[in-house]
């Protein structure tokens, strides 16, 4: 919405204030767009990515991840030479990704990016 000097003509500046000046010939107005202004923010309208957000974190257990593929992997802690493994993309998508090892005997768990 725009407003103009009712003396001049002119185009008024956008304000915050409650009267505006013409920057042409001087004349004070009111602002008439404070009184059609409607303020929304962005909590206003739905989001999945907000109640995500604001929803309480999953917790996964080894139970549910099952054991998963068997590598040939020393573990560092114990030497052992089998352990599961998972991999996951945590860094953008031009780099490699990250691999979770698993000890199949100690169940220490260390990780590797490509």
């Amino acid at each position: 919405m725009v407003q103009f000097c009712e003396d001049c003509g002119h185009l008024l500046p956008v304000s915050s204030a409650e009267q505006i000046s013409c920057e042409l010939c001087g004349k004070s107005t009111k602002n008439t767009i404070l009184t059609d202004v409607q303020i929304s923010s962005s909590t206003n309208f739905p989001s999945r990515l907000r109640t995500k957000l604001l929803s309480k974190t999953q917790v996964v257990s080894q139970k549910d991840l099952g054991d998963g593929p068997i590598t040939d992997m020393e573990c560092p802690q114990c030497s052992n030479s089998k352990a599961t493994w998972t991999e996951a993309q945590l860094r953008s998508a031009d780099e490699g990704s990250t691999i979770f090892y698993c000890c199949r005997k100690c169940r220490h768990r260390w990780q590797e990016n490509n």
